[in-house]
């Protein structure tokens, strides 16, 4: 019995050892902040795509041997991943010591507008702990970051040079601006351009490939056309590209609609005869059209030739010509004594402002036609000192015959 007794109070002295060294470590600690944290955590769906939702799954962790009580959960997160926070707190009681039993599941429905990126949603748990001292509160801050996927949207639309139009007729190199007006990153983004009602491509490249688009990122790919009409003209786009992780494929199918207004147009007529060979400073006449929708103003001319013709004075001035209306201009050219009889090509370029053009902007044009070369210009001549010495020699004659005959008459 004695041994017996020994042993229980060895036994109890030894658990109030225990207990002793316990109470004194929980009243010697200040702080029980962040002893509980989480385990087994897990997000789904993973990635978590925008406009679904986002379900966490979780248990606790109680980092002392001693119970925690009162423990409350409020998560919260940054809008607008969160519309409302923070959320309501919850109180889920006791949390037993190391790794508690109990699973929790939160959801949070995730805006579509939400653009691709890694987000966090904090638990911020409040507890208190019967220490020697009396009670202990203590808060713990359990962070769950994720990454949301979104969709991107590739959008095609036409900047024009200052002013923002094209004119009709005429070849304008537009850029093409490739944007991403959706949440997410694209990738692998291929644009085909094809002609639409009035217009014409002119450029060789039509396609264009772009690897990698983010959120708001905008890529000018600049093609050549030819405006026909006012009435109407677009170009058609078509577009194929993926998300950021490559898993999603979107297509689409774009007009691009264009602006163009009226704008002056010239063709080129000849207005004289040929020139000689070996003609010196002899005038060149064309007739000039506006075949365009719009007026030419400050219109300035120049000639440019080939052999055997040279320019003297190549360049001309038009003030004004209306829409549909035509003049004629002439320039002074010289041929080569050693050219022969042809038609030979000549170009026409043509500068000029416009109504409903900028103050600052010039228009420019190009015509090709041809001067005619003829019989050299000496043997005109000869023909021409042959023709008066008949004419003179013609009236001598008659006047020698009325002078023969007044003479007869006297008789």
């Amino acid at each position: 019995m004695k041994i017996g007794g020994k042993m229980k109070t060895a036994h109890f002295f030894s658990a109030f050892i225990v207990l002793a060294m316990l109470m004194c470590t929980i009243s010697a600690q200040t702080t029980f902040d962040n002893s509980l944290s989480m385990a087994n955590v897990s997000v789904s769906p993973n990635p978590v795509v925008a406009g679904g939702n986002a379900v966490i799954h979780f248990k606790l962790y109680d980092a002392y041997d001693v119970w925690l009580y009162g423990t409350t959960l409020q998560p919260s997160g940054t809008y607008p991943l969160i519309n409302a926070s923070p959320l309501n707190e919850v109180l889920i009681g006791m949390v037993n010591p190391g790794l508690d039993n109990k699973n929790y599941t939160y959801t949070f429905p995730i805006p579509n507008t939400l653009p691709s990126g890694t987000y966090t949603i904090t638990f911020t748990s409040r507890y208190f702990i019967y220490a020697g001292t009396g009670s202990v509160v203590a808060t713990s801050s359990m962070p769950v970051t994720f990454y949301v996927q979104n969709k991107p949207s590739i959008k095609v639309t036409a900047q024009s040079p200052n002013p923002a139009t094209l004119y009709t007729g005429h070849n304008q190199t537009v850029d093409l601006a490739v944007e991403n007006t959706g949440y997410g990153t694209a990738r692998n983004v291929s644009v085909y351009v094809s002609t639409g009602p009035g217009t014409d491509i002119l450029s060789s490249v039509t396609s264009f490939f772009i690897s990698n688009l983010t959120q708001g990122q905008t890529i000018d790919e600049p093609i050549l056309i030819s405006a026909e009409n006012t009435t109407q003209a677009e170009l058609f786009a078509n577009i194929n590209y993926y998300s950021s992780a490559l898993g999603q494929k979107f297509s689409s199918a774009q007009n691009i609609s264009l602006s163009v207004v009226p704008a002056a147009q010239f063709s080129i007529a000849s207005g004289s005869e040929s020139v000689g060979i070996g003609a010196t400073d002899v005038p060149v006449t064309f007739k000039i059209t506006n075949t365009g929708t719009s007026p030419a103003e400050q219109v300035q001319l120049s000639l440019e030739t080939t052999y055997p013709i040279a320019p003297v004075a190549s360049t001309a001035y038009i003030s004004d010509l209306p829409a549909g209306a035509s003049t004629n201009v002439t320039f002074l050219v010289s041929v080569d004594s050693q050219g022969v009889e042809g038609n030979y090509p000549v170009s026409l370029y043509e500068q000029w402002k416009q109504p409903n053009g900028a103050a600052d902007q010039q228009f420019t044009g190009e015509n090709n036609y041809f001067v005619a070369v003829g019989g050299a210009a000496g043997n005109a001549t000869q023909i021409s000192i042959i023709i008066i010495i008949i004419v003179i020699g013609s009236a001598v004659y008659m006047y020698k015959k009325r002078a023969a005959n007044k003479h007869k008459q006297k008789k």
